[in-house]
């Protein structure tokens, strides 16, 4: 405590020493003041713009071009060529010459010989692709062609009662060296309607003296006309 009062003591005594060097060496009350230096504070400054920096161009960006994929090209697929199957070996043309005469057959044409046939009187019956033949023969006798044609038409006729048939065609035409004379008609059914029709051929062998018909009908008018062409052309008065 007593060092605490001498320390407070010897502040004051400094703090009176120092108060007495100012007075002294500010020489009187009049004394002008020392000029205070204002400190005049400077506006902030601002920053000089630069060149603005260049633009940087963006550089189009590449887009990657796709590539077209290769699609597979497809190779043909080999087909097994087939074998072409062995068919059996036709029969050639068959040949009816029982009765003095000889009629060449086609494949395909079924041939009915009827009981009581001979070389001068007979008749026999065809199933020909699509059509159906009779051929008959009997002596001549003075028969001509054109009254063997109107009998077999008659004949036709009273056959066939729910038919009506009309001659449309007549015509001469030749059985090998024999003239010979067609008649075509047509078979008109229920309602007026026309379900087919037919020729007549008939002619004379005069050496064997023998008189022949051929009747040929069906339903198409074309395939009659070729089936009756092909008999009368494959037709001969002798046998082979």
């Amino acid at each position: 405590m007593f060092k605490s009062k001498r320390r407070k003591l010897a502040l004051a005594l400094v703090a009176t020493a120092v108060v007495s060097m100012l007075a002294a060496c500010g020489g009187g009350a009049d004394a002008p003041p020392m000029p205070v230096q204002a400190t005049v504070a400077s506006p902030d400054p601002t920053l000089a713009p630069t060149a603005a920096p260049p633009q940087v161009v963006p550089t189009v960006v590449p887009t990657v071009v796709p590539t077209v994929v290769p699609t597979v090209v497809p190779t043909v697929v080999p087909t097994v060529v087939p074998t072409v199957a062995p068919t059996a070996t036709p029969e050639p043309s068959a040949v009816f010459d029982e009765f003095g005469f000889s009629l060449v057959l086609d494949r395909g044409a079924y041939l009915t010989s009827l009981p009581g046939n001979t070389a001068t009187q007979g008749m026999v019956q065809l199933e020909y692709s699509g059509v159906n033949v009779i051929l008959s023969w009997v002596p001549i006798n003075g028969v001509t062609n054109q009254g063997l044609v109107s009998g077999t038409f008659a004949m036709l006729q009273d056959s066939q009662p729910g038919l009506t048939l009309e001659t449309v065609s007549e015509a001469d035409i030749s059985v090998g060296l024999e003239p010979a004379l067609v008649l075509g008609f047509k078979s008109i059914g229920a309602g007026n309607t026309i379900v087919g029709g037919g020729l007549i051929g008939a002619w004379n062998c005069l050496d064997e003296q023998i008189s022949f018909t051929m009747t040929v009908t069906g339903e198409d008018a074309a395939v009659v006309q070729l089936r009756f062409t092909r008999l009368v052309d494959n037709f001969s008065c002798a046998a082979v």
